[in-house]
């Protein structure tokens, strides 16, 4: 017999697009009737002790709709709403409808059910046995998993006698007892909460009679289907069922899994070798069948292994159960993960899988008592088991000090929390694995063309690791692991890996080389981590900018990761503690009847606003999670216009968590009379045009034919290439992203032949750049020449042996300096620092004027004798890269940008590969192509005007990784107790956030998809963005989140000001185009006051705003602010105009700029105006500073090839400037 209990919502089309509730089906599994009595005969006349099998017989009994649903709502979209609220006959009619039979869930296998639920199949014995759980994972074609708790129990059987020929046996001579399974199905992995409601169905139905079975079975299904499942985050809810309160943990975010579950079991089952071996197995999608006596076991230990690997997902065939009579399912040919009992061992054997006993805690194939698989990397490994070493799996230990506790609920809730406490602790252990094992991932992905450069990522590996990596990178789990990070996923990996890069790796760009110092202790070829690499850099180092100029290096670390080395536990991660709160629901509805249900919703509705007046404005994640189960509720009990209201202060307090496709549904079902209710009301009008645009984008993001899913492996080209291709293909190769630079690339190979270079060139290229930085990797120098060069130096270039004036020996080329590696015993012996080269000036026009240099010279100030070094053909080489090498150092000096000679390094490097691919007379003038750097110093002299130079001390560059520079829109300086940040935003919204220590890159989040217009610190945890969307975005600076939104603008956010004397308490101003200025209370986020609206409003500084009438230029770029006076910049005008702020109808002083068009920005700094704008003759950024004063410009400044776009003041010792698209870098400058 087989009673199935299906949970539905209603029949209307939005509840398709509802979360799924606790419960999707209650399922009892049993012997039929008549198979029972024929067993019971022959038992009888036997008088003996059996165990004996019975065949499972289906029945499914359809449920009454009235028994399961879980409110009373329409049928079909056209019936009255209003007919469900206001008329009982309309209740009672709904009621009646509400009998007809419903259907079963599509993916509910009725056919396995039952086996699964007696995965040994259906036994009677004559005693009675213990109660008996067991888990179940259920996997559709699609992927989609649906998760089920079985509880096995005996219930007594009597019969009133039995006849057998002719004679009739008492009953009493013998009892049996006959096993039910109950089978309760939910698609989140609820097992804990799951086995305790099904703990306390079975105290119901022990002293029940066979008569109530079915009723308490239903009544039982019908209580878990009106229990909401928690949103994301920390909130938690609680029912009860008599005996127990049952709590359902929450996920920690929407791509989070829910964990309900003991995550230490595998721990106690294997040894930490072995646990590695299994993860492994995992990670290269072998065929792999647990097996154990428990059938509970099964499932817990596969599920605590696929948690292990979060973020990465298994995509295989998952079974954790398998009944004997599907054991026909381990002959498929694909990668699989299965379970069955340990009794069909010897059975299973024969085929080619990789076996686990659980319960013994070995691995095995089924060729060999070993297996033969390349094992996880070493390194990630030793970090692994190190910290694992220092678990506490028992929790007796943590009882020794208390007493027998008398309280059962605080037991539970004790135990609960020490298992959350051990959940985290082996979840930070197991992501620090996955993350040691695939750091270095990002560095080989193309985001722009969808490329990842698999043969570069495996060259960078351990020799003795890569057979490793070769099997992971072909699987599926490893693909859709790419997927999201080509996606840009926010899951666990992200920021954990990013907060390594970002302590491991300097903000500078090279070409990829280890520094020598890791050389030294590993040699090239066992060199493993690419973290310590120089490719992709995003700026320079330079922690502190008093350094004199000639100190202002990039500081690169070579000190080998953490997670990387032994570690303690101290020394790996560590999650913050996140207070959790837990929502108990109302106590259940005697009888399940619409207006008793009605009462519950209405009850859990006013719990839930209770709770939402009772928490304070600051605890805005709390109050998100609040406003979502509420809206929730409002839905299904038919409350559309209440709901929409709670998603909307959903969507301003954390958007994150925003349900957008309920609310979507939930907006298409709006009956015509309540949808002029919503437009009347503010608040749910904005909502509705903001869905309305987001579905309008996903429109134009499914036209435009992105796809989202697919990664690429680069392929070297097979035919020939235009520019626009070779582009593409030079960055999906790895080798350079800077657009400027691959078309002079272009150029030198195209030198003499048509603009298209052919597949045969290319790969000649290609494979010669390749083997350069495979040879200069085999270099190792001894610890005497290290001695004498920085630890983060990397030598990128080895000449041939050559005889010198200085000895017999290769000369060598780092990013600082020229050495000669003498023969022999290896020695040092300085050649020269690029700084100090005094390099005559020879101009290369065409391959028929160039001439033979019979050797290299090299003349070094302050010294007399000349460097020369024979190095024949190599000569004319390596006199363009030394050239080249000295014109970025001398432009890095000058313009305190260390990116020029990242960049005349890459320069040089290339030359050596086009002179190489090449082979002709004329690949020197190739070559030649590409020194960019000498060609500036020698055609337009970059010399730096003294009070520049003085002034400047340090620049970077948030575009570096970019294909081409961004403008940099907005500059943000926040000071910390801790840490100092620089907030940096970039067209399109992008946000990029500085270490103001280091200056280096620590977070990134995308803002909305429109440019920002302002920011503000407001408290110690918020930063508010004014956007061109209208909206203002909310950043957590603790959570690096944007997730809260306030819409009350109409046009777009032009300026926020920040007081915090008014009231004693601080608000927040903030302006928008059209000239409305609201004032926000910070607590509430919510308006506190709405001003009179202004004509027209450009921005706000200090409280005062500035009016159109002022000038007719568009009015977002002019700023202000509020000094004795109130002073103002145009874009259209090179003056800046002072007004008395009692008198603002005309300015009583302008000053007039040098040589400037327009101004964009605008801040007061000390006793001085710092103004930002572009000049006339030159079409280049310009600062000028002014006295507040005396109303006189001191300084002219010269530091951006584009107009100023922001300033910001960081502690008023330095003035950060921003430039436009044109050069996109960011320079600090020193307030006098």
């Amino acid at each position: 017999m087989l009673c199935l209990c299906v949970q539905q919502f209603m029949h209307l089309d939005i509840m398709a697009e509802l979360p799924s509730g606790l419960l999707e089906a209650c399922v009892v599994v049993g012997a039929p009737t008549d198979k029972l009595r024929d067993v019971y005969q022959v038992s009888v006349i036997q008088s003996c002790r059996i165990l004996m099998q019975v065949g499972i017989h289906l029945a499914v009994i359809r449920v009454q709709k009235k028994y399961i649903t879980l409110i009373i709502l329409q049928k079909r979209r056209d019936r009255a709403a209003e007919s469900l609220s206001n008329e009982d006959s309309a209740g009672r009619a709904e009621v009646s409808s509400a009998t007809e039979d419903i259907s079963v869930p599509k993916d509910l296998d009725l056919i396995a059910l039952p086996q699964l639920c007696f995965p040994g199949g259906l036994q009677l014995t004559s005693e009675q046995r213990e109660d008996n759980y067991h888990f179940l994972v259920f996997t559709d074609l699609f992927g989609n998993r649906t998760h089920g708790v079985v509880v096995q129990y005996y219930r007594a059987s009597c019969q009133e006698g039995v006849v057998h020929n002719g004679h009739r046996w008492p009953s009493s001579k013998i009892r049996l007892y006959i096993p039910f399974a109950v089978c309760v199905i939910s698609k989140f992995p609820y097992y804990n909460a799951l086995r305790d409601c099904l703990s306390c169905l079975l105290v119901q139905l022990r002293p029940a009679r066979q008569a109530d079975f079915e009723e308490t079975i239903k009544e039982f299904s019908a209580k878990l289907s009106l229990v909401p499942l928690p949103p994301p985050g920390q909130l938690h809810v609680s029912f009860s069922l008599r005996p127990l309160q049952v709590v359902l943990p929450s996920r920690d975010d929407q791509d989070s899994p829910v964990i309900d579950i003991d995550l230490h079991l595998p721990f106690l089952c294997f040894a930490h070798t072995t646990l590695l071996q299994v993860l492994s197995c995992l990670l290269q999608e072998q065929r792999i069948v647990f097996f154990s006596s428990d059938w509970s076991r099964l499932t817990l230990v596969a599920e605590s292994l696929l948690l292990y690997l979060q973020p990465l997902s298994w995509q295989q065939p998952y079974v954790p159960v398998l009944a004997r009579g599907m054991l026909d399912f381990l002959m498929a040919p694909t990668a699989f993960l299965m379970g069955c009992h340990i009794s069909h061992f010897e059975e299973v054997a024969t085929e080619d899988l990789i076996l686990v006993n659980i319960d013994d805690g070995i691995i095995q194939s089924s060729w060999s008592e070993t297996i033969d698989l390349p094992a996880i990397p070493l390194a990630a490994a030793e970090s692994f088991i190190s910290r694992a070493e220092c678990l506490q799996l028992h929790y007796d230990l943590e009882l020794c000090h208390l007493g027998a506790g008398t309280d059962a609920s605080a037991l539970r809730c004790q135990r609960r929390d020490w298992q959350k406490r051990l959940n985290t602790q082996i979840q930070n252990i197991a992501l620090e694995l996955v993350v040691n094992i695939f750091r270095g991932v990002q560095d080989f992905l193309n985001h722009e063309h969808r490329v990842f450069n698999s043969e570069e990522f495996l060259r960078t590996r351990e020799p003795a690791d890569q057979a490793f990596y070769k099997k992971v990178l072909e699987t599926h789990i490893f693909h859709t692991f790419l997927r999201d990070r080509l996606n840009r996923k926010r899951d666990t990996f992200r920021p954990l890996n990013l907060s390594f890069f970002s302590r491991n790796r300097a903000m500078t760009e090279s070409p990829r080389r280890p520094p020598m110092s890791e050389l030294s202790r590993t040699g090239y070829s066992s060199y493993t981590s690419p973290a310590n690499r120089l490719s992709k850099r995003l700026g320079a180092s330079l922690p502190n900018l008093d350094q004199p100029a000639n100190d202002t290096l990039t500081a690169i670390s070579c000190s080998r990761p953490s997670s990387l080395r032994k570690m303690t536990p101290d020394v790996g991660l560590k999650s913050p503690h996140k207070p959790t709160k837990v929502f108990r629901l109302p106590e259940f509805p005697p009888p399940l009847a619409f207006h008793y249900i009605q009462n519950y919703y209405s009850d859990m509705v006013t719990s839930l606003g209770k709770a939402i007046n009772a928490t304070p404005p600051e605890e805005s994640a709390l109050l998100a999670r609040y406003h979502y189960l509420r809206g929730l509720v409002n839905t299904v009990s038919n409350r559309r216009l209440d709901a929409l209201e709670d998603f909307q202060s959903l969507y301003k307090t954390d958007s994150n968590i925003f349900p957008s496709h309920m609310v979507k549904s939930l907006l298409n079902s709006l009956p015509e009379a309540e949808r002029l209710q919503a437009d009347r009301r503010p608040e749910l009008k904005r909502l509705i045009s903001r869905v309305k645009r987001d579905q309008e984008r996903e429109r134009e993001c499914h036209g435009s034919g992105h796809e989202e899913g697919t990664v690429k492996h680069f392929q070297l080209p097979k035919k020939y290439m235009q520019l626009e291709e070779f582009v593409k293909c030079v960055q999906e190769s790895g080798i350079v992203k800077d657009q400027g630079t691959i078309h002079r690339l272009f150029d030198a190979l195209t030198v003499g032949h048509q603009k298209q270079i052919g597949p045969d060139l290319f790969r000649v290229f290609y494979t010669i750049w390749k083997e350069t930085e495979a040879e200069a990797q085999e270099v190792c120098l001894p610890a005497s020449v290290l001695e004498h060069i920085e630890p983060s130096e990397c030598v990128f270039k080895l000449s041939s042996s050559v005889k010198t004036s200085r000895g017999v020996g290769k000369i060598a080329m780092t990013q600082r300096r020229l050495f000669l590696l003498t023969e022999g015993r290896p020695g040092y012996v300085e050649v020269a620092q690029y700084r100090d080269l005094e390099v005559r000036r020879t101009r290369i026009l065409a391959p028929i004027l160039l001439l033979r240099i019979p050797s290299l010279k090299l003349r070094v100030r302050g010294r007399k004798e000349v460097f020369e070094a024979n190095l024949k053909t190599e000569t004319e080489l390596w006199n363009l890269m030394v050239k080249e090498m000295w014109a970025g150092r001398n432009l890095a000096d000058q313009h305190k940008d260390p990116q020029y000679m990242q960049q005349a390094l890459t320069n040089a490097l290339l030359m050596d590969a086009v002179v190489g691919s090449l082979q002709s007379s004329k690949a020197i003038y190739a070559a030649s192509k590409l020194a960019h750097f000498d060609r500036i110093k020698l055609e337009v002299p970059m010399m730096v005007p003294r009070t520049t130079a003085e002034t400047l001390k340090h620049k970077i560059n948030p575009s570096l990784e970019l294909a081409a520079p961004q403008p940099v829109d907005v500059l943000l300086y926040t000071p910390g107790a801790d840490t100092c940040q620089l907030w940096v935003s970039v067209s399109g919204g992008k946000v990029m956030v500085f270490d103001a220590s280091s200056w280096s890159l620590t977070h990134t989040c995308q803002v909305g998809n429109a440019r920002l217009n302002c920011m503000l610190k407001v408290d110690k945890d918020q930063v508010w963005m004014g956007s061109e969307d209208s909206v203002i975005y909310i950043i957590s600076m603790l959570s690096m989140v944007c997730n809260r939104q306030l819409t009350e603008h109409r046009a777009e956010v032009t300026g926020l000001a920040l007081d915090t004397d008014k009231y004693s308490q601080k608000v927040a101003y903030s302006c928008s185009v059209e000239g409305s200025v609201m004032v926000w209370d910070i607590s509430s986020l919510q308006v506190s006051f709405k001003p009179t609206t202004w004509e027209g409003v450009s921005k706000m500084s200090d409280l005062f705003v500035i009016n159109t009438d002022f000038c007719s230029e568009p009015i977002r770029r002019r700023s202000s602010f509020a000094l004795p006076e109130l002073w103002s910049v145009c874009a259209d005008s090179g003056e800046v105009c002072i007004w008395h702020i009692k008198d603002p109808n005309k300015p009583f002083d302008r000053v007039a700029l040098q040589d400037c068009i327009g101004c964009y920005c605008m801040i007061k700094v000390k006793n001085q105006v710092w103004v930002g704008g572009v000049g006339r003759s030159s079409s280049k950024g310009k600062i000028y500073v002014l006295d507040t004063e005396r109303h006189l410009v001191l300084k002219e400044l010269h530091g951006h090839n584009d107009k100023v776009m922001a300033l910001c003041s960081a502690e008023d010792r330095y003035v950060l400037s921003g430039a436009g698209k044109h050069d996109g870098k960011i320079a600090i400058w020193k307030v006098e």
